[in-house]
Order: structure tokens, then C-alpha cells, then sequence
């Protein structure tokens, strides 16, 4: 989890970094490409019966979730503070734990429901409306986390059936031309530097989301958390070392209360999971 942090961590770097000189849509498309290079090995061990899968349209479900989710968050993070975007990344399971209710009809009791209202309360902290303002980068931030949210939870109904490997795969391969398309028309030619950061937003977000899902694999969901916690604090030391940008003490107190909110919910949920 604490590589997973790093990676992820030096992926909103390179967006950063980017400063926004390339459309979105076109940071998705090397994204995409480049997780490919993850999965595809794998698969080539099962040939084309490790492709089969009987719920293709939960697939497309989830790839437009996903594609949504990447293009508002590569320009949000383009414009909004490296602390501020790792922050609002926080909110993905709280707005993952009303979709479950919603939408997939799941029981969600009275602590989780306290949890996820306090886990808001800090996006509030964080925004303040009304005191500092919210420009179109910061609600493409808050989109993201709520097609992020959707693309969990497709994620979750597929794991029932399809392996990791499979769902990343499918997900790569359908945005890969649908990306590609607009990026085409709208796309602009990167210099061989720009070209090794696109590549490298693609690697380090790809590799972060391996190393994750390995995290959770290995241990409960509550022992690991608070190790994904580190991402705010290498946010504000990158953002503040690399962009003199300043630390504001509202995304601390904010990024505190939807985290604990988040591990009071995995910290709940493994315990009841261990009871018998």
C-alpha cells in the first residue's frame, strides 16, 4: 500500500506536471495503452478461452464509468493544487457506499450511513462554499470521484465472475479507440519528454492499482488503509517542492475527517466479517 501511495502519487506528478497542455481525453488514451502492458501477459497464458466472460454489457458499463471518471480527473488535477486532488480522491468510497444502497440494493446501516454524512462534512471543509471558490476544475475533481464510485461498483459485480485480470483488460481495450477517436481530432503531437510522461501516467497509475489490489489481497482492508493515508502528506511535500504550492490547513482537517470517516467503514466491515 505504501508503494501503491508513491506510485499513485507520482502519477497526479506527471499530470501536474503536464500542466494541462494536452487534452484529457488524450492522457486517458495513454493511460489506457499503457495498462495494457499489465494485463496482457497474463491473459496470453490463458489464450482466447481466459477472454470469455458472460457479462459483456456490465463491461461497457464499467468502461464508461471509467472512461468518465479519468477524463474529469486528469483535468481537474491539471489545475487544482496536487493536495487538494489527492484529498477529493478520498470521497470515492463514500460515494461508492450510496451507490451500493441505491443501486445494487445492499444493507447499509445506521453507522455506515453516520460515516459517509461525516465523510461529506469534510468534502465541505475541504470546498467551503461560500468562503473559497469552486471553479469548473474542482467540481471535474467531484465528478470523477462520483464515475469513480460507478466504475467500483461494476467493478464489484463483475469480480463475482471475471478475474482482475480480465476486467482491467476489457476496460484498456474498449477505451483505448474510444479515446483514441477524439484524441486524433483534438489531440496535439507530444515532444519525446511529454511523450515519457504520458507513458509514465499510464505505468504509475496502472502499477499503483496493481500494488493496491495486492495490498488488499494480503490483508484486511483496515490494516492497510491507513497506509493510503500517505498519499496527502507526499501530495503537499511534491506540490510544495516542485510547484511552490502552498499548504492549505482546511484540506488537512477535510482529508482527516473523510478518511477516518472511510477506515471507520473497512474498519466496521472487517469486523463483522471475522465474527462467525
Amino acid at each position: 500500500m505504501i508503494v501503491a501511495a508513491l506510485s499513485f502519487t507520482t502519477m497526479l506528478f506527471l499530470v501536474r506536471y503536464l500542466e494541462g497542455r494536452y487534452p484529457s481525453i488524450e492522457v486517458v488514451f495513454f493511460r489506457a495503452l499503457a495498462g495494457l502492458i499489465f494485463v496482457v501477459p497474463i491473459l496470453m497464458q490463458h489464450g482466447l478461452s481466459g477472454l470469455h466472460t458472460k457479462h459483456f454489457p456490465m463491461h461497457i458499463s464499467r468502461t464508461v464509468f471509467a472512461l468518465a471518471a479519468m477524463f474529469f480527473f486528469y483535468y481537474g488535477v491539471a489545475h487544482v493544487r496536487m493536495s487538494d486532488s489527492t484529498a477529493y480522491t478520498f470521497v470515492i468510497p463514500l460515494f461508492a457506499t450510496v451507490g451500493a444502497a441505491l443501486v445494487l440494493r445492499e444493507k447499509v446501516d445506521a453507522p455506515r450511513w453516520i460515516a459517509t454524512i461525516c465523510g461529506f462534512i469534510g468534502t465541505v471543509i475541504i470546498l467551503r462554499p461560500g468562503q473559497a471558490e469552486i471553479s469548473l476544475p474542482v467540481l471535474a475533481m467531484l465528478l470523477s470521484a462520483v464515475f469513480y464510485a460507478g466504475s467500483w461498483l461494476s467493478m464489484k459485480i463483475l469480480t463475482r465472475t471475471d478475474s482482475a485480470s480480465l476486467i482491467v483488460l476489457y476496460m484498456n481495450v474498449m477505451i483505448v479507440p474510444l479515446a483514441l477517436i477524439p484524441t486524433l481530432i483534438i489531440g496535439k503531437m507530444p515532444n519525446f519528454l511529454d511523450l515519457m510522461v504520458l507513458i509514465g501516467v499510464g505505468l504509475t497509475g496502472s502499477f499503483a492499482h496493481f500494488c493496491q489490489a495486492r495490498s488488499f489481497a494480503s490483508a484486511d482492508a483496515s490494516a492497510v488503509m491507513p497506509f493510503d493515508f500517505l498519499r496527502l502528506p507526499m501530495a503537499v511535500a511534491w506540490g510544495w517542492f516542485f510547484f511552490a504550492e502552498p499548504t492549505n490547513i482546511w484540506t488537512w482537517v477535510g482529508a482527516i475527517v473523510i478518511f477516518t470517516s472511510t477506515y471507520y467503514i473497512a474498519w466496521r466491515e472487517s469486523r463483522q466479517k471475522a465474527v462467525p
